[in-house]
């Protein structure tokens, strides 16, 4: 390839931001052959982007019902900024030498952007561009994502520290035959009602078996909910998906038997909950709770679902959780935090079309030393890199731009001169006009020993202008 390109973000190597915050960098061009262009402009901007397509059927001409597939689509635009930094926009053409070229650009996000997400039928995609504006050939585009967060503290909302607790029980046909129909009872709660990635939900469950059935597995699952918004035909589409992001296998329950389990399920990296109501893409979670049991006993798996809240900053204290009821360690403070949070890759493999890009998400290191020392509280998380924790990096110059004015003191000068001649052209002999005796004005050939016609008396037409 001709030229490549390599962003680099400002004290930020992994390009992770949060809404609001100013975005800062440089796009390293390199040539190894001159290209004649017009322009070279970067473009920093998010936006959001749904598409699925669908079955339907459709009367046809002859009346009769026809399939075909709709496509249901909407985007969204949040922010956009273009820097022109080499050239100008709709200027001439210019001709960019080999070498190595160093751009900025900069900008700042919106508070309200939404956090950066790529799933199966949607995108919320946040970018930089650098473009080379070809004059005769297609341009040359060059792009580099980044994640922007919107922070989703879970202490701004009470109901997220509330427990989980709940009672189900389930009877089969199975029993019925022998004529001892009894339940199978689940019980089971958790501490909190929100959680943040890297966070252990902590649950304790009963499962008494009182049926004649046998549980199988009693398994626990993290689901993450995306339902995606279209408005690409009169009414509003939407399209609903469901994923497994953490799933753990707690074992079997005889039948006539009872189990107690008190064991946690990991949070991963992952998107954190949605928070605005209209956005094309929402995402939410589900902890599911699965007795399993033979399909022909009749009646299906016992299951108990919870809505839970993922956020970006985690509850007050709650990273000294045990498990429901279970009193907290005295070596910690109620009102700490874990500390600041790394950021890594979604756990999900799910991508929109050829978007390969995995944003990074914050994930708290709950438990490890370094944290809080001798129980004093952390200060609050960042949710971005510090730049402390960035080695410095020599400033590159940046590459000027030629068709930038120059600023000058102004002073008066002469009048500007028309682009056209405003006296008649001296004649020329047909020895010295090139072209076999004829010279050009204007893009017309005039042939030798030209003179205008002169103004009639009286006329307003200028001096020297004139029509043979």
């Amino acid at each position: 390839m001709s030229s490549k390109v390599t962003f680099a973000f400002d004290n930020n190597p992994l390009g992770v931001y949060h809404a609001g915050q100013v975005i800062s960098g440089t796009a390293e061009l390199t040539t190894d052959r001159p290209k004649t262009i017009r322009s070279i402009f970067i473009t920093i901007n998010g936006y959001g982007e749904t598409r699925w397509q669908e079955s339907v059927e459709k009367p046809g001409d002859d009346g009769k019902t026809k399939k075909s597939m709709e496509t249901h689509t909407t985007t969204e635009i949040y922010y956009s900024s273009d820097k022109y930094v080499y050239g100008q926009s709709g200027g001439s053409q210019l001709e960019l030498p080999k070498g190595k070229f160093v751009f900025p650009f900069h900008t700042t996000i919106p508070p309200n952007a939404p956090t950066s997400f790529n799933g199966s039928h949607g995108q919320i995609k946040h970018e930089v561009t650098l473009t080379i504006d070809r004059s005769v050939r297609y341009n040359n585009i060059f792009k580099q994502c980044f994640t922007v967060i919107l922070p989703h503290d879970l202490n701004t909302k009470r109901e997220n520290a509330q427990p989980l607790k709940r009672i189900e029980e389930k009877s089969f046909w199975w029993g019925s035959i022998f004529g001892a129909n009894k339940p199978m009872v689940m019980d089971v709660s958790t501490s909190y009602s929100g959680y943040v990635p890297g966070q252990k939900i902590h649950f304790h469950m009963v499962l008494d078996n009182q049926s004649d059935v046998q549980c199988q597995d009693v398994k626990v699952r993290l689901l993450k909910n995306v339902t995606y918004r279209a408005n690409s035909t009169n009414k509003e589409q939407l399209k609903s998906t469901e994923s497994r992001i953490a799933d753990m296998h707690c074992g079997e329950v005889v039948k006539h038997n009872k189990a107690q389990f008190d064991e946690y399920l990991l949070v991963p990296p992952t998107t954190p909950s949605t928070v605005g109501e209209r956005d094309p893409i929402r995402v939410s979670y589900t902890l599911r709770f699965i007795a399993k049991t033979f399909r022909f006993h009749g009646g299906g798996d016992l299951v108990v679902d919870f809505p839970v809240t993922i956020g970006t900053l985690p509850l007050l204290g709650s990273g000294e959780d045990k498990g429901p009821g279970k009193t907290a360690s005295s070596n910690g403070s109620v009102n700490s935090y874990p500390g600041a949070p790394i950021f890594q890759e979604d756990v999900s493999d799910e991508q929109f079309e050829s978007n390969t890009f995995k944003p990074r998400y914050p994930v708290y290191t709950f438990g490890q030393p370094g944290n809080a020392a001798n129980g004093a509280p952390a200060a609050t998380p960042s949710l971005y890199p510090r730049a402390e924790d960035t080695p410095p990096v020599a400033p590159l110059p940046y590459a000027p731009n030629p068709v930038t004015p120059v600023a000058k003191p102004t002073a008066p000068g002469p009048q500007k001169i028309p682009p056209y001649p405003t006296n008649s052209p001296a004649p020329v002999s047909a020895a010295a006009a090139p072209g076999g005796g004829h010279f050009e004005v204007l893009g017309f050939s005039i042939p030798p020993g030209y003179q205008p016609t002169p103004s009639a008396p009286g006329a307003a037409s200028p001096a020297g202008i004139g029509w043979k």
